[in-house]
């Protein structure tokens, strides 16, 4: 095969003189260079199992590399072709990996779907089995030690413990945090038990009291990636979407990675709510503001007990969908004394700039002034660089007219 020869694989050509991937509708998909040589190898050799060790040579020949970055760019070529793509590269455990045909893939079991369990029955079921088999928890910090079989009794007390991800509760953490690490002890290829401690370091991150940094923020990502490289379940992709639209590092955030993790999510759990609410929030930022807006009203069907953060995301997609009235409604009622003090200052601005084009610009303009007071943004300019998740100029300028229209500078 020429070297300069495109390759078909499914609805995909990978397009060797643009160095991209490009889907059915002609759409490029561009790699980082070491991801997109491994899905070229795999390409190249597609119908056949490639090893590790093959895919590493033909990688990084001169370099010694761990089989993380190999299973990095797994995870980024999986983002990249998404879930109508990624049932086409298999994970062979313990071996390789294997690029199948469309006929090959359709003859392949799907990967299997681990179904959550009600929060009530793993609380019961877990402490149930943990009496039974005398595994004590006296102190986070003590080891845990793994009886023979009982993995899945640790991953549902760890599951148990994480399901609230209450700030207050840092002990909790800590201690699903050993019992996962356990488990992995075990056995390191267990997905869920590697998507599980990525949440356990995201959480240090995201709750500010616990003062995680990028430290954390790294071994968040480490987790989370290998597990979706290993196949994960719809939890998985959705934490790693929220990670790459939520993480307080600019260099890790990424919208489009984001939209291709959640998009993966929804495709494995359909009608889990908070699948749809986190695709809701990609597809607002990424442009796609109206399929935001019909994405979360379905998450909000579905589940009449919505989260406060769904309404967040609904005002988003309903302010850059042109419909600025509704999307004071849902900021409204999120807006208190506390809204600039803390990390949840950006629906602020956004009920500001609704309101501004809802044409209640008095209100608007009172909205700015505590602004002006709590936050460091003096001026457009710093509203803007605030926020960089946009990828969309266009979303971005309708939220800056408001606030222009409510008096802000510049």
């Amino acid at each position: 095969m020429e070297a300069s020869a495109n390759i078909r694989f499914g609805e995909f050509v990978l397009n060797r003189k643009r160095g991209c991937v490009e889907d059915g509708l002609g759409a490029e998909r561009f790699l980082r260079p070491k991801s997109y040589r491994v899905l070229e190898v795999l390409a190249e050799r597609r119908g056949q199992l490639v090893s590790k060790d093959d895919l590493v040579l033909l990688t990084w020949p001169d370099v010694i590399v761990s089989d993380d970055s190999l299973a990095h760019c797994v995870s980024d070529i999986r983002r990249a072709i998404g879930p109508e793509g990624a049932r086409m590269l298999r994970t062979v455990p313990r071996r390789g990996y294997m690029l199948v045909s469309d006929s090959d893939a359709a003859r392949m079991p799907a990967q299997p779907i681990l179904r959550p369990r009600p929060a009530w029955a793993v609380g019961i079921v877990a402490a149930l089995a943990l009496a039974t088999a005398g595994i004590w928890l006296t102190s986070s910090q003590a080891p845990v030690v793994v009886p023979q079989g009982k993995s899945d009794v640790l991953m549902m007390k760890a599951d148990a413990l994480l399901k609230a991800r209450d700030w207050q509760r840092r002990e909790n953490n800590e201690q699903a945090r050993s019992l996962l690490e356990a488990v992995l002890a075990k056995n390191a290829s267990h997905v869920e038990a590697l998507a599980g401690l990525g949440l356990t370091y995201w959480l240090e991150v995201k709750h500010l009291a616990w003062g995680g940094g990028r430290r954390e923020m790294d071994q968040a990502l480490d987790k989370v990636e290998r597990a979706a490289a290993l196949g994960g379940s719809s939890r998985t992709h959705r934490l790693l979407a929220e990670m790459r639209l939520l993480a307080p590092f600019p260099e890790v955030r990424s919208p489009v990675d984001a939209l291709a993790s959640a998009r993966a999510a929804v495709a494995i759990g359909p009608e889990d709510p908070d699948n749809l609410a986190v695709l809701a929030h990609a597809l607002a930022l990424t442009g796609h503001a109206g399929e935001a807006v019909r994405t979360i009203e379905k998450a909000r069907r579905l589940t009449p007990n919505a989260p406060e953060w769904y309404r967040e995301i609904a005002g988003l997609g309903y302010l850059l969908a042109g419909e600025p009235a509704h999307a004071a409604e849902e900021f409204g009622p999120l807006y208190g004394s506390g809204t600039f003090a803390g990390v949840r200052w950006w629906p602020g601005w956004l009920f500001a700039a609704s309101l501004a084009h809802a044409g209640r610009i008095d209100e608007a303009a009172a909205i700015v002034r505590t602004a002006r007071q709590r936050r460091p943004e003096e001026s457009i300019a710093g509203v803007a660089h605030s926020f960089d998740g946009f990828v969309d100029g266009a979303d971005l300028a309708v939220v800056l007219d408001g606030l222009r229209l409510a008096g802000l500078p510049g």
